[in-house]
């Protein structure tokens, strides 16, 4: 009985710790300004890059800023539309270089 009870409050502090994370996140995404935009899509387009982490963190999470989040889907559209063609990519080569145009933008804009 008591190993229950331990396993159930362990679960919920468990489930109250990723929820607080999560939260913590999309807040912080929420505020993504154009410096951070441009780094995520320059980690995914870099040669020297091999992790994309913050690629996948701006696909995931909205940004407050609509031009911003305007590139979010857009990017998030180039996902969908160009799949990645090898195991060591992330989208294919066509979806590089619009990601590269959008990057261009981005930076012609600040």
């Amino acid at each position: 009985m008591t190993w229950s009870i331990v396993v159930v409050v362990g679960s919920v502090m468990l489930v109250a710790l990723f929820a607080w994370a999560n939260h913590n996140t999309a807040k912080r995404h929420a505020r993504f300004e154009n410096s951070d935009v441009e780094y995520a899509l320059s980690e995914l387009l870099s040669p020297d890059s091999h992790s994309h982490d913050t690629w996948d963190l701006f696909l995931s999470w909205p940004i407050n800023d609509s031009y911003l989040e305007s590139i979010r889907q857009r990017c998030i559209e180039i996902v969908r539309d160009c799949p990645r063609q090898h195991a060591h990519e992330d989208i294919s080569q066509d979806g590089v270089r619009r990601v590269g145009e959008i990057l261009s933008e981005l930076r012609d804009r600040t």
